[in-house]
């Protein structure tokens, strides 16, 4: 069995990551858990349980999610709560992965970074199949609203798969000072490309003009109120849009202007989710703006035989705007933490005798 750190999970994705294992590797392994997700739901990620802690101290809520494909089966587990919060320290978590023939206990991963990263490159499966990575169209910005381990590897990501086309990346969060903190972190990672911080809550006419120069844009926030507005958004159809929403996971959240998705719903387009399902019962924006399961297109289905055509149902023509929810399933941890399983290197720590 291998214990794989939080700091094992960041430098093997460090060392592997590139435009060529994105496409070729991560990505056509998220898909065949998605697609093997889709055979058969409600078997395959079983309903979570979510309970409170029993413990008089603490207010943290436990989630255990399980997944039970012919390929992986383990549990994702995570903690959090507004007593975490104030300690800095989110939610925390783990992922076991079991044989599934035997139910050996092959593996536990620290969930941190796993979490992040395998939420990003679900938004990256939408994301390239309607920006082409060497689209010309392209805008030469990236917006990312949030500054957490999931807006770091959404502008990450993305500027791998678009190297050279994207020169500014714009980090806009409620509180300027973390916005600073993470540009200043980029800034020393990526020499080439110009990062700039923003307080979405102030002086809009300060970063509306960089929005509207940005093709892609991360939602990475759990806003209650619209924080990325229709006025917001370049509506050239020359130039394609991609929003992709990870941040709300309850009913009251919501990040995206509601008008703009009532708009989107009146043409029929279609929104791109991981599960119709989830996004029905969790998405904020969804629910409240009354898509329902016939305008929603599942990831897998883009990489389906029909995938050209479904492209077309997703994409707005008289503005190109694309629309995404990503609300994360338990196969997504389990298929992406066996990949890093079988082939970390020997710094994970091996225990024989468990």
């Amino acid at each position: 069995m291998k214990v794989i750190t939080d700091k094992d999970v960041l430098n093997f994705l460090n060392q592997q990551l590139s435009q060529s294992s994105l496409l070729s590797q991560f990505q056509p392994t998220l898909i065949s858990g998605l697609k093997t997700y889709s055979s058969n739901p409600n078997e395959i990620v079983p309903p979570r349980t979510s309970k409170v802690s029993k413990n008089p101290n603490s207010d943290t809520t436990h989630i255990f999610m399980p997944c039970v494909s012919p390929n992986e089966v383990g549990i994702k587990v995570i903690s959090g709560g507004s007593g975490n919060n104030k300690k800095g320290l989110g939610f925390l978590g783990c992922v076991l992965i079991l044989d599934e023939i035997t139910g050996e206990l092959q593996a536990v991963l620290n969930a941190n970074t796993l979490t992040a990263f395998r939420t990003a490159l679900a938004s990256t499966l939408g994301l390239t199949k309607v920006i082409n990575v060497n689209d010309e169209n392209i805008l030469p910005e990236i917006s990312v609203f949030g500054v957490g381990l999931q807006a770091y590897w959404h502008v990450k990501l993305a500027l791998v798969l678009y190297e050279g086309f994207i020169k500014t990346v714009n980090i806009l969060n409620r509180t300027l000072s973390n916005a600073e903190k993470l540009r200043d972190q980029f800034t020393k990672e990526f020499k080439n490309i110009k990062f700039n911080a923003f307080s979405y809550q102030e002086n809009e006419e300060s970063f509306i003009e960089h929005l509207r120069n940005s093709s892609i844009i991360f939602g990475c926030t759990p806003s209650t109120s619209p924080i990325i507005k229709k006025d917001y958004l370049n509506q050239d159809p020359k130039h394609p849009v991609f929003i992709s929403l990870i941040g709300s996971y309850k009913p009251n959240m919501i990040e995206l202007d509601l008008k703009l998705l009532k708009d989107l719903k009146s043409k029929g387009i279609k929104i791109i989710v991981d599960s119709k399902e989830h996004t029905l019962h969790e998405a904020g924006e969804l629910i409240q703006s009354g898509y329902q399961e016939e305008l929603l297109i599942e990831l897998h289905e883009l990489y389906g035989d029909e995938s050209k055509q479904i492209v077309g149902e997703v994409t707005d023509k008289s503005s190109n705007i694309t629309i995404q929810k990503i609300v994360g399933l338990s196969i997504m941890d389990l298929s992406i933490g066996k990949l890093v399983y079988e082939n970390i290197g020997d710094e994970a720590v091996i225990v024989n005798d468990f």
